[in-house]
């Protein structure tokens, strides 16, 4: 049974004349009589009644019309899956972050890949540096983007952005009531960073910036975490920029005056990988930074 019959069965009941039905295909009668009864003699049925007036439906060919249909939707369906995917236009994309995606200029990154990918799903894979490197060779992410102090083999990374890093003290905490802190401010206080077991690079990029000797507090947890206990007075944090665009109960964020007080992020993918899929977001993401970059240099002058 070949699809092209099935197809040409469709046109027929369609058009209820042979004639027509081949005008409409660009075939002769002749080659659409001849598939339609090899059909008939595949199918043990005969599908049509034929006569001068045209054809109609036999009684048992309906139920057949009917599966045919849904039949060749489906089919059509998979083969638009397929070229969606074979374009990146749809699908699904495992992107690969550190820390929750808050604030500028990431939110407007991905606001715009929504807005101009609709059929692509996105899920977002919260993990340690350690599980995202994992997680990437593996090929169970296709993309991640993390801080470019963690370098990784047989991984690219490509800077994308940088953000200003501030600090997150109590509310109630004396360097709360300051505008602008110093790293030196910092050294005495107890410092929690964010450390799964594999993973210290961001304890060592805190000690990087703010000096030696610094009283770190490990916590295997996320950024949330962190702040909870800042707020209930353990100690104080750095965080992000963007992440000091939404307000936590209990924590305050106050600007550090330091030329090192900054963190870039970078897009990381496989070396191996391939797609339109990854391809295209990997250049709506260049194109996002971009973008962000230039506004920012527009408001700063």
């Amino acid at each position: 049974m070949q699809l092209v019959a099935l197809k040409y069965f469709v046109a027929v009941a369609d058009h209820g004349s042979f004639n027509a039905a081949a005008e409409r295909l660009g075939v002769t009668p002749s080659t659409l009589t001849r598939s339609v009864d090899t059909l008939e003699d595949d199918l043990g049925l005969t599908l049509f009644e034929r006569s001068r007036r045209g054809v109609v439906l036999t009684p048992g060919a309906a139920s057949v019309l009917a599966e045919t249909r849904r039949m060749l939707a489906s089919l059509a369906a998979v083969t638009e899956a397929a070229d969606g995917a074979a374009r990146g236009t749809t699908g699904e994309l495992r992107l690969g972050v550190r820390s929750p995606p808050l604030g500028e200029p990431l939110r407007s990154m991905l606001a715009r890949w929504r807005r101009d990918h609709p059929g692509v799903r996105l899920i977002i894979h919260e993990l340690s540096d350690h599980d995202i490197y994992a997680e990437l060779t593996a090929r169970r992410i296709d993309v991640a983007l993390v801080p470019s102090f963690a370098p990784w083999p047989r991984i690219v990374m490509e800077p994308l952005y940088r953000e200003r890093m501030v600090a997150a003290v109590p509310w109630d905490h004396a360097l709360a009531s300051r505008d602008i802190l110093r790293w030196s401010d910092l050294r005495s206080e107890t410092i929690y960073v964010q450390e799964w077991p594999n993973s210290h690079a961001m304890r060592e990029f805190y000690a990087s910036m703010i000096g030696i000797g610094v009283p770190f507090q490990a916590q295997p947890s996320g950024k949330q975490t962190v702040f909870s206990l800042v707020a209930a007075g353990f100690g104080v944090t750095l965080a992000q920029q963007s992440q000091a665009e939404v307000s936590f109960p209990g924590v305050v964020f106050r600007a550090v005056d330091e030329a090192n007080a900054q963190v870039e992020f970078s897009l990381a993918w496989p070396r191996e990988a391939a797609g339109a899929l990854i391809g295209r977001f990997l250049t709506a993401m260049r194109a996002g930074a971009l973008d962000a970059g230039s506004a920012a240099n527009a408001q700063g002058r």
